[in-house]
């Protein structure tokens, strides 16, 4: 991944109320939220933000040293900033990668490809992704497991104008990252609505249970920093491996989302 073209491939708004710094902030976070940008790969110079955004080098400053005392960025004297080991960038607050997810709880993600193909969006596709019916999507289907444990089934589809060139060696890493590359798009919320439900013979096989078994089915749609869709999946996931956390106080709701088995 180019880090310096994601980060500038949108002009920041000065006539935001919101600061510039914080404005940088963000788009850093969501670049790294995106899953491909690693511990290795150095973030651009100040100097190389400020040419490309027209900021002055205290913004940038005031930008980079809030995310090290976030502790989502590192400094390493004489090689420069690089994202924090994932560890410690579990407090992001867009975890919307299925790894970053497994390593916030200490797993090993790894997927499977179960296909890959193109096809014209149905109404109910094309209203999610905002695009007309019959718009060419990719259809991928994945397993994802946790520590080699099927923890999903998941569908996913993406306008094929995002990432014309996408292929099953692309989805070994971050999709996320691979639409980023190709469009500039930025993940930067999600939406999702769970219902509960039965595996069926199929899923069941996939994810190591018996047919019927309850487990969510979960449909996600996820928008870039202009709120426009860019990947809208169905995911399902067995009852006995997922769970989520609500968390309510004075100040509002949390929602979480954990794996494993729960018990008293």
């Amino acid at each position: 991944m180019d880090v310096l073209t994601a980060i500038t491939a949108e002009p920041l708004s000065h006539t935001s109320d919101e600061p510039l710094y914080l404005q940088l902030e963000r788009r850093i976070l969501q670049v790294i939220a995106t899953g491909g940008l690693d511990e290795s790969t150095p973030l651009p110079t100040e100097q190389k933000l400020c040419g490309a955004l027209g900021l002055s080098r205290t913004t940038v400053r005031r930008c980079y040293q809030d995310l090290v005392d976030t502790g989502s960025v590192v400094r390493r004297r004489h090689e420069g900033t690089f994202a924090s080991p994932t560890s410690t960038r579990q407090n992001l607050g867009m975890l919307l990668n299925f790894s970053a997810e497994m390593e916030r709880e200490g797993k090993q993600p790894s997927s499977k490809v179960l296909g890959l193909r193109k096809r014209p969006a149905t109404k109910g596709i094309s209203k999610r992704l905002q695009v007309p019916d019959g718009t060419e999507v990719w259809e991928i289907r994945r397993l994802r497991l946790g520590d080699g444990i099927p923890m999903r089934v998941e569908t996913a589809f993406v306008p094929c104008s995002l990432c014309p060139g996408l292929s099953e060696r692309d989805l070994s890493r971050s999709l996320y990252a691979r639409i980023t590359e190709e469009s500039g798009a930025l993940p930067a919320r999600a939406e999702e609505i769970y219902e509960a439900a039965n595996v069926d013979e199929k899923e069941a096989k996939l994810l190591g249970v018996k047919p019927g078994s309850p487990a969510f089915r979960v449909l996600r749609t996820s928008f870039d920093t202009l709120k426009r869709p860019f990947e809208t999946s169905v995911l399902v996931e067995p009852a006995d491996r997922n769970h989520l956390l609500v968390t309510l106080d004075t100040e509002g709701l949390e929602l979480r989302k954990y794996y494993g088995r729960f018990g008293l």
